[in-house]
């Protein structure tokens, strides 16, 4: 469970956003929201921004892009899956050809050979998804570790976590090394993820109100992934995208 592991700090930094200085329907627990986000923040300074200082150097680009091209290509089946329930027939089949692509000639997914032939990678959850069949989205909340969300965003991590077919993947013959080995990948993904947005942190710790970024930033990046990339002009342009996370 990403909570369990150093990949949600990442995520939970990455992903809070808000609507400046006010407490509204969409976030009626904005006190607690703070709490959180601050703690959040806290945790990542002190614990995964040296650790993943210490993985960029140490860890060439080449190599930091051949994680995220293989966790990529990890997330295809969900994707693919969230397509179909959204009625996306031709995004679905982008993301199976993606799929079948990368993992046979580009090696198990280390190498994005799909997107060099123009299939682009895109990314569906099924909070998405519960988006498209008009389930509204419930009041903006942060929790600690797992970061920002909405009660929508909640059960779709929860149904993708539990259907994801990697669950069913077995390494070894005992079930300790095979908890090892999926929290060992789960940690690698967010260091390597925390690696790549340091000047992003850096940029959103730097704003006079980080909170109100934050909340703003989820919440527009959250309406452009339901449209499929259309972004929110209202949105702030000048802040980091987080789609990937």
């Amino acid at each position: 469970m990403r909570a369990l592991t150093i990949a949600a700090i990442s995520l939970s930094v990455a992903s809070c956003a808000s609507v400046p200085g006010e407490t509204s329907r969409s976030d009626p627990y904005e006190g607690f929201n703070r709490s959180m986000t601050a703690f959040n923040l806290g945790l990542d300074e002190a614990v995964l921004e040296p650790v993943s200082k210490g993985y960029t150097a140490v860890t060439p680009q080449w190599g930091r892009d051949r994680v995220r091209d293989f966790f990529v290509n990890l997330g295809e089946p969900i994707t693919f899956m969230n397509d179909v329930f959204q009625g996306e027939g031709e995004r679905a089949l982008q993301t199976g050809f993606r799929f079948t692509i990368n993992s046979t000639i580009g090696l198990g997914g280390l190498f994005d050979i799909a997107r060099f032939e123009g299939l682009p990678s895109h990314k569906e959850d099924f909070g998405q998804t519960l988006a498209v069949w008009g389930v509204d989205s419930g009041p903006y909340i942060v929790l600690p570790l797992l970061g920002s969300t909405n009660p929508r965003d909640l059960v779709g991590f929860g149904f993708d976590r539990a259907v994801n077919p990697w669950n069913f993947v077995t390494y070894s013959a005992d079930s300790d090394e095979d908890l090892a080995i999926r929290l060992g990948l789960t940690a690698i993904n967010g260091i390597n993820t925390r690696s790549r947005i340091q000047g992003q942190i850096e940029a959103l710790r730097s704003q006079p109100e980080p909170y109100v970024a934050l909340r703003r930033t989820y919440t527009s990046n959250r309406d452009a992934e339901i449209r499929n990339g259309q972004s929110d002009p209202n949105a702030y342009e000048e802040l980091p995208d987080f789609d990937d996370f």
